[in-house]
């Protein structure tokens, strides 16, 4: 699955998921683009997956507007993500486009 980490996801979950092709927000150098233009950047190159810490981007935006499904992690804590990996990776498949999908992380 191709997915983009939005500016606020700790980049070393890239290396964690070689499973995926993952790019980061500022690999892709769109590090001033924000929520909607962030997420139709990821629709017009074709992401699949955004995943974000951001909590208040399924509020702000429509989800249902663009292709990619977004994946809101409630931490950018990175060692609570890293040894969340596994929930991280199910959490994937499972998310259901244009809906809130929310994953509750534990230290």
């Amino acid at each position: 699955m191709k997915i983009l980490l939005d500016h606020n996801t700790p980049q070393g979950l890239r290396s964690m998921m070689p499973e995926h092709q993952v790019h980061s927000a500022a690999f892709r150098g769109w590090e001033r683009l924000r929520n909607g233009n962030l997420l139709q950047a990821a629709n017009d190159e074709g992401y699949e997956m955004v995943i974000t810490c951001d909590q208040s981007i399924s509020y702000q935006q429509d989800l249902g507007l663009y292709s990619p499904t977004v994946l809101t992690i409630m931490s950018n804590n990175w060692p609570t993500i890293r040894d969340n990996i596994d929930r991280i990776r199910q959490a994937i498949p499972e998310a259901i486009h244009g809906q809130s999908n929310v994953l509750n992380l534990t230290a």
